[in-house]
């Protein structure tokens, strides 16, 4: 119901990709949609925008006390974020819902290796996929700064019905609409 935005992903912002905010609603909104955000170089302390997926029962989790680590991954046990959210459609295990992220990389360990031998002194290992689709795992909860969550109201029935997402009473996955009087566009803030 956006009127800023044509289709979820996708915007009618006049800057493309030349725009400068970095507004996580407005990255995940309108400027998602085959976007990468990988860092050139990864610098101490650098923040970078991060996209994850998961079934609504996991984002509510997420939602009401923050994110919980996995025991174990590619790249060791974590936080696992890609540089596209179009990248975690593949990248993810659960499905449905969207997170976007701004991510304090702290010290981090850049690897082209799938399962590397890990440092113990990095924050966050950082893999340099041979497709563009990096991705990277963070060890302290503490480096997500913010986030913000979206409900995917047309969700890949395929993925779904691999997993268990627990549907709400109703049959649906969701019952809320984006209403354009609640959730207004950045469009004009630019």
């Amino acid at each position: 119901n956006d009127q800023q935005t044509s289709h979820w992903q996708h915007a009618r912002c006049p800057k493309k990709n030349n725009w400068e905010s970095r507004n996580l609603y407005h990255v995940l909104m309108y400027h998602s949609g085959n976007r990468c955000y990988p860092p050139d170089k990864t610098q101490d302390n650098q923040i970078v925008v991060g996209f994850h997926q998961t079934d609504y029962k996991a984002a509510y989790s997420i939602a009401e006390n923050g994110f919980r680590p996995s025991k174990s991954g590619m790249l060791g046990a974590g936080v696992y974020f890609a540089t596209s959210l179009d990248h975690t459609e593949f990248k993810a295990n659960q499905y449905g819902t969207y997170i976007c992220a701004k991510v304090d990389l702290g010290r981090t360990y850049r690897t082209k290796i799938r399962h590397p031998a890990l440092p113990e002194n990095y924050d966050t290992v950082y893999f340099e996929h041979e497709r563009s689709a990096d991705e990277f795992c963070v060890r302290n909860l503490g480096q997500i700064r913010s986030w913000i969550i979206a409900i995917d109201q047309n969700p890949n029935e395929r993925a779904l019905k691999k997993v268990d997402t627990g549907r709400l009473p109703s049959g649906n996955f969701v019952e809320d609409r984006l209403d354009e009087s609640v959730y207004k566009g950045c469009f004009s803030s630019l």
